[in-house]
């Protein structure tokens, strides 16, 4: 089965040097304000998965006109999510593509602006909802894919009593790996029998913050 018990940490493949990717762009209010789309949302994650496409592809794919894709693709082009494909297309057949290096949303940045907080609240419970979407399809048709792939996932819950400096020591140890991979994989040629493949990582505390008030 794609699941592990709780236990120790895999034993990681050695350090590689390698030559370091874009940064993820840090998103600010008004980039925020206009992820904060569920349409938008869907069409990045789209060009994420799937990627790059036209706005009449992508209208195919979730239902809705080129004209309404194309408005929407240049509002998220505007503000750094996506850029044009210059390897592909033409001014009448435009291409687009996630920029590289992605975005981050940091709630910090959006603490003391309330239409801003209720932006980001919108726009990272589509991202959640497409995360718990792919995690949901692998489970249903893992079987399906074979004993190779299976063997090669992996779902992995460890639980332990942390600060919030251990959380950011752990979140920029394991961002550094899943980088380092990331880099290696990105810009080569696709080798036979490869897929898309979603790497997530998730950390959060599990009580609710009433019940952990903050220590004096």
């Amino acid at each position: 089965m794609p699941d592990t018990p709780e236990g120790p940490d895999t034993p990681e493949a050695p350090d590689a040097p390698i030559e370091r990717g874009p940064e993820p762009m840090s998103v600010d209010a008004g980039a925020l304000k206009a992820l904060a789309h569920p349409l938008r949302v869907q069409m990045y994650d789209l060009l994420a998965d799937r990627g790059p496409a036209t706005a009449s592809q992508l209208g195919e794919q979730v239902g809705e006109s080129s004209g309404t894709t194309s408005y929407h693709l240049r509002l998220l082009a505007k503000h750094g999510f996506i850029e044009e494909d210059p390897e592909r297309g033409n001014r009448r057949d435009r291409w687009w593509r996630v920029c590289p290096g992605g975005f981050t949303l940091e709630a910090s940045q959006v603490s003391d602006d309330p239409g801003a907080r209720a932006d980001l609240r919108l726009a990272a419970g589509e991202l959640w909802r497409t995360y718990a979407r792919q995690i949901e399809q692998w489970f249903r048709s893992a079987e399906l894919w074979g004993d190779p792939w299976t063997d090669a996932s992996v779902s992995n819950l460890m639980r332990v009593q942390a600060t919030p400096e251990d959380m950011r020591a752990i979140r920029e140890d394991v961002m550094v790996v899943l980088q380092r991979h990331a880099e290696r994989l990105r810009d080569r040629e696709p080798p036979s029998g490869s897929v898309r493949v979603a790497m997530q990582f998730h950390l959060f505390p599990l009580e609710h913050p009433d019940d952990n008030p903050p220590s004096e």
